[in-house]
This record gives structure tokens, sequence and C-alpha cells, in this order.
């Protein structure tokens, strides 16, 4: 291999001396339909051949090449033809002509080609390519950033998490025991192998494993002096996201108090010898940030489920139902209200006072360090529901990171991802959108297609477009995550029931039920197999189960589900308030249904007491208890005070959630359809109609909600005795839903029979059948 290598350098700097400025290459191959649709997913971009690649300059060669006869049937012909630029090519790039009777020419197996385009000509695949030194800028940018990231890094842990990054975890797995077993290395560099064997384990979902690795490599980092801030913070940091995945929320909560307890130490405790320099302004801002954190972490019991990558907490709503409970938002403690609210708003000043492009006076190593706290700050606030704080944290992370690297980096990308989380559940979906595919850009430009961030980030765009209301491109992308991240993960791993999550939730938005059911029921059984029992995420999906059963009307079957969420609640977390008044509103919706309205006010009742609780200024939560106890007092036609609550619940939107434009039109249609009973139809006509110029401004994919709202117009107008007027807002209801819902949906059916009796009121019979 020495000798080829030597002799293609040779004869590369011959192609170089000989003054060609230009080199266009072919060859010829067969390819399976399958490897060519996977080419054609990677049109635009880089990618590398293993090995040495030949080629020839004589196109009939390459012709001949294609045509050769294969065993294999279903092979397409394919030709590639190759561009390079010699004179903008990089030393690394090594092209060599070997054979100058056949005109060969070989590539070495470090060049990097650009996929330009693809095209079929007369059932011949034309593939054109061109040479690119971007691969060897992106592999020295690699390994310069992961030795910054990890001090004196060797070169055989680095190609094993080389292998890691690149998503090949069996591999690098593999490659990294080997060197641990055979390394007689010193204790600094078997914590490094241990610590990134604890990373393959981590991606692999593997927890138990990686914990080990990563309690192994803690150990072995305490015992070097000095002591290596960055790598122990790391590992703490990793072992507190491991413990927290698990449902071990207060171990979690003490691992991340270690590691910003070693932060707080670190900077306290460093002296500068200026203090009005920009190193002190930073290192005293952030021990006071350490600080106020710490207190605050201490204070709370525990973590609210993560809003990332899954979604099987309450997401399954926000569907079109006028009795649907909205929101659900985890609470821990009844704590300090007031105090905990000052100081976070303090971190976030501080945060905001620094000028982070200014501290480069900073060690660069201690740059990337910050900017990695940051954006575990805000994840940790993300977990609390406390979305705007951590936006807060994840921009000014991503402001460090840009300056740090002044390139697109995997880093960068993992910030856009992380701000666009916090802005979904913010509910600003244009803008996390924004955010995504930002981070979709670098992932795509790193990463092969199919990677699982290109998978996670598509899964989070697909919930958005769940809420938004387009069922058929949200079952799109669940459906296209679901088999990529299969790849890596056998089925019915754990890191599978996001998409099967989502798949659920958009057919539960289409009315196929059973489909939904199905889907949630494989994601119930895939958490008994990881997780213990009380596990939020089993809470969520129970309730997720109860509330289709409900839909389908087996409401002893739902009752039962939500019963059993409430049991784990009340058993393994009684302190998560809003956690359970939402399970709690579960069960009321279940008890209208069957008509027991006194025990469903008690529940409800009891919801909001809960809310009200802990929220002295009120909370957005509470507006689904108000709306619940609207909803009885409307059947027990208690309409005065069936309207009082939601207007109530109407103000308590618009007071916390100004923007969530869909939630309003929804209580304001709830407020019509009260009114409506009371015969006061003009305002009742009012209202359904702001709450539909609403719905065609801000929410026009809500289709399935514009639809209902044309129903509820021709409710008051068939009232009214306006039949004319009716019939055709019923028949513009008719034409959105057959455009959204299948044919036997419920919806569609209550709009059918409205039809039908506009028709017998107006004497057309025939019409009317």
């Amino acid at each position: 291999m020495k000798d080829l290598t030597e002799c293609l350098v040779r004869e590369h700097q011959k192609l170089i001396q000989s003054g060609k400025e230009k080199l266009i290459v072919y060859r010829g191959m067969k390819l399976s339909r399958d490897q060519i649709e996977k080419l054609k997913e990677s049109e635009g971009q880089l990618f590398s051949i293993n090995g040495i690649f030949t080629t020839s300059s004589l196109h009939s060669t390459a012709l001949n090449q294609m045509m050769r006869h294969s065993k294999q049937t279903n092979l397409c012909s394919v030709l590639l033809e190759i561009q390079c630029d010699m004179k903008h090519l990089s030393n690394n790039v090594i092209i060599a002509d070997l054979c100058e009777e056949e005109q060969e020419t070989l590539f070495n197996s470090n060049v990097t080609f650009r996929l330009e385009t693809m095209r079929m000509e007369e059932e011949v695949c034309l593939i054109q390519m061109t040479v690119s030194n971007e691969g060897q800028i992106i592999k020295e940018k690699y390994i310069k950033d992961s030795r910054r990231q990890i001090k004196d890094l060797s070169v055989n842990i680095l190609f094993g998490r080389l292998m890691c990054d690149m998503g090949l975890w069996n591999q690098s797995q593999r490659f990294l025991e080997r060197l641990l077993n055979s390394s007689n290395s010193n204790n600094e560099d078997l914590a490094k192998i241990e610590y990134s064997l604890g990373n393959v384990h981590q991606w692999k979902g593997e927890w138990k494993e990686a914990r080990k690795y990563y309690d192994w490599a803690h150990d072995r980092i305490k015992s070097i002096k000095p002591l290596r801030i960055q790598d122990s913070v790391y590992v703490l940091f990793n072992i507190g996201e491991i413990l927290y995945l698990e449902g071990k929320h207060g171990e979690a909560r003490d691992y991340y108090e270690r590691a910003l307890g070693i932060l707080k130490t670190n900077y306290s405790s460093i002296t500068v010898d200026t203090p009005s320099s920009l190193n002190h302004q930073l290192i005293s801002v952030l021990s006071r940030v350490l600080s106020s954190f710490l207190s605050i972490l201490s204070s709370l019991g525990g973590f609210f489920r993560s809003c990332f990558r899954w979604f099987c907490a309450g997401k399954i709503l926000g569907i079109i139902y006028w009795f649907r409970p909205k929101y659900a938002a985890n609470r821990i403690e009844l704590v300090d209200k007031q105090s905990s609210q000052t100081q976070l708003q303090e971190i976030c000043r501080n945060v905001r006072e620094i000028d982070w492009l200014q501290t480069r006076e900073v060690n660069s190593d201690d740059h990337l360090l910050i900017a990695t706290i940051l954006r575990n700050f805000g994840q940790i606030f993300d977990r609390q529901e406390r979305h705007e704080q951590a936006l807060c944290f994840h921009q000014q992370a991503l402001t460090m990171l840009e300056e740090y690297y002044r390139f697109p980096h995997i880093d960068i990308a993992t910030s856009l991802y992380y701000a666009g989380a916090s802005l979904k559940c913010e509910k600003k979906y244009d803008q996390a959108l924004d955010f995504y595919q930002r981070a979709m850009s670098i992932y795509s430009r790193y990463y092969p297609n199919g990677h699982v961030c290109i998978a996670w980030t598509l899964s989070d765009i697909g919930y958005i477009l769940y809420i938004q209301g387009k069922h058929d491109e949200s079952l799109k992308i669940f459906e296209q995550v679901l088999p990529m991240l299969q790849k890596y993960y056998p089925s019915g791993h754990i890191n599978t029931v996001g998409s099967l999550c989502g798949i659920g939730n958009v057919h539960y938005g289409q009315g196929k039920y059973d489909k939904a059911l199905i889907c949630h029921e494989q994601v119930l059984e895939i958490l008994h197999k990881y997780h213990f029992s009380g596990h939020d995420d089993i809470i969520c999906t129970l309730n997720n189960i109860g509330y289709i059963e409900r839909k389908q009307g087996n409401y002893d079957e739902a009752l039962n589900f939500h019963r059993r969420a409430l049991e784990m609640q009340e058993k393994y977390y009684p302190s998560y308030y809003a956690s359970i008044a939402t399970t709690l509103n579960y069960i009321c919706n279940v008890l209208l249904c069957q008509l027991k309205y006194d025990d469903a006010l008690g529940y409800c009742q009891r919801a909001l007491t809960m809310q009200d609780s802990y929220y002295s200024s009120g909370h957005v939560s509470m507006a689904s208890s108000l709306g619940n106890i609207g909803n009885i007092l409307y059947e027990q036609e208690k309409y005065n005070d069936a309207l009082d609550f939601h207007q109530r619940a109407l103000t308590t939107i618009e007071q916390h959630t100004p923007s969530d434009y869909s939630s309003i039109a929804f209580y304001m249609n709830n407020i019509g359809i009260i009114l409506c009973k009371q015969e006061k139809h003009d305002q009742a006509l009012d209202y359904h109609r702001r709450a539909l110029d609403i719905q065609e401004k801000y929410c026009p994919s809500y289709q399935g909600d514009i639809a209902n709202n044309f129903n509820y117009i021709g409710n008051v107008l068939f009232a009214q005795e306006k039949y004319v007027e009716a019939l055709k807002s019923y028949q513009r209801a008719l034409e959105i839903q057959k455009n959204y819902y299948r044919n036997d949906h419920m919806n569609m059916t209550i709009i059918l029979n409205n039809i039908g009796k506009t028709f017998q009121k107006q004497k057309k019979v025939d019409e009317s059948i």
C-alpha cells in the first residue's frame, strides 16, 4: 500500500507539471434502483468513495464498462462524468494518470466529490460530479475542533469518535473497546476512551452501559492533578442527562448541581489583574449566574418532562373538539414563586449584559465550555417549561459558537435545534421552522442522509406541521423518519417511539382512531421494556390512549387509562401539580361524556384549585379547567354561569398567550355556542365571525377548525330561520372537510345532517334524503 501511495504521488506531480488546467474523466458501472434513489437524495452534496477509484478519459471505455453483462437483475446502467479543476485542487487531492494507453486516471481514497446533477437518458443514468477540496477542509476542521473540546486527543481516539459522529456506532464501539483493552496508556488517555465509549452507548440508547463508562471516566478524571474542569463537567452533565431520560429526576438534578458547583468554584477562584477587563466582567457575571442557577435548581424537586425529540405528553391534543383540554404543564413543588421569578429575571439579565463577542481574551477552550454550559442551562429551563428563559440561553450559546467556529459546525446546528425547540414550545412555529431548517442545512453538510440528528430534526418539523393541521405533509415526514431511525436502532427500540407517537398523532388528527390507537399501544409496549412502571412517558402515553378511547366512545376503557395515569402521578410525582391537573381534566371529560356532571365538576374544580394554588398571577393552563367547568354548566343548562367561565378562559388565553390565535378562536366559538343557546343570535354570530376572521388570517392551515367555524355560523343562521344563508355556510364547511377528512369522519356526518335538516325546512325533501 505504501508503494502504491508513493507511486500515485509521483504520477500526480507529473500531471500537475503537465500544465493541464481542466480534466474530464468517465466511469461506467451498474447500480440498483435503490442505490440510484439514495444518490438522488445526495444531489448537491459531498461524498467520498472507499478505496482507490479508477476512471478513464475515454468516453468509449466508460460506455463499455457500463454495458458489461451482470448476473444480477434489476440493475441500471450508470455513466459518471467527473470534472477536475487542476489549478484549484489542494495538495491532499491525489489524481494520477497511470496507464497512458488506456488513458486511465486514479483518485486516491482522500478525494471528495460533489454530486452536481443526475438525469435519465434512454435508460442510462447520467451523473455529473466535480472534485472538491471541501472534504479536506471539513476533515481538518473536525480534527481541530475535536482537540479543542477534548485536549490532547490521540489520533486513535479521534478516529473512534469520528465513527461515532458519523453514526457508525457499532464500528466505533468495537474499535474503542479494542483500544481500551490493549491500551497501556496513562489514566488520562483511558479516561478519554471510556468517556468516548459512554458517548457511543448514549447515542445507542444503552443508558446503563453509557453510565458505567461515564462513571469509570469520571473516577479517572478525579485522580488527575490538576483537575480537568472541562472534562469533569462534560461527564457530569452527560450522567445527569441519562438519569433524566431514565426518569430519575432527583438524581439528575444532583449531578447537574455537582457540575455547576465545580464551575462556580472554578470561576469564583479566578483572579484577574484589571477589574475593568472583559475577563473580569465575564468571570464575575458567570459566577453570579451559577450562584443564582444553583439556588433555583436546588429549590425544585425535579424536572418537567423533555419537550425534545419525543412528544408523547399531551401533544396528541390540539384537534377539533369543543371540550378538548389544551394545555399540559408540569409543576414540581410549591416554592417561593416571587423569589424564583426574580432570580430567573436576574439570570437572564446577567446573561444578556455580557457582550459575548468581545470576550475573546478568555481562553478559547473556556469559550467553548461556556457556550456548552449556556446551552445546558437552556435545556434545563426547557424541561421546567420556562421556554422564554431557555431561549435566552440558547441564543447566547449560539452567538458564542458562531463566533468561535466562524464556520458551519455541528455544535452550531445543535444550538439551532434547541433554540427551535424552545420556540416550538412557545408556539412560535414559523420562527421554530426557520431554526430547524438552518440546523438541517448544517447537519446535511456533515452527516449522511438519514443520520439520527437529521431524523430528530425532521420529527420536530413533522410535529409543527401536525399542529398546523398539515396532516398529509406531517405523516409523510414521520413515515420517512421511522425507517431512518430503524437503520440505527433495532425494532422496538426506545429511540423510535417519537416517530411512532408522531404517526399516531397524525392518524388521530385525521380521525383514524384505530390506527392511532395501534401506534400508541406500540409506544406503551416499548416504554414498559425500557422504563420503570411509573416513568412520566408511560403516564403520558396512558393519557393519550385514554384520550383516543374517549373519542371512540369507549368511556369505561378511557376512564381506566386516565385513572391508571393519575394513580401513578399521585404515587411517584405527588408534587407535579399541573400534570396531575391535566389528568384530572381528562377524567372530567370522560365523566362529562357519561353525563355524570357532578362527578365531572368535582374533578375539574380540583384541577383548577391545584393550578390556582401555584400560579398566583394565573397561567395559560388554567384555561382548560375553566373551559371544562363551563362545559359542564352548559350541559346543566346553566348558561349564564357557563358563559362566565368560558369568558374567563378566553381572557386567560389573551392575557398569557396573546399570539395563540387558534385557542383564542376556539374559546370565542365556545362563547358563540352558548349565546346561540340563549337565543342571543346577533351576539353569537359576531363571536363566530370574529373567530373565523382570526383563523383565516392567522391559522389558514387549520382547515378542520375553519370548517367547524362555518358549521357554527350555519347553526346560528339556522336558528334565525335564514335557511339559504345557513345552507351556504354548511356547504362551505362540507367543501373544506372533503379535503381534510375521510368520508366517514364524525364531523362530516354532523355537517351532512345539518344540510339535510336545512333542506327539510326549505321543503326540499328529495335533497334532504
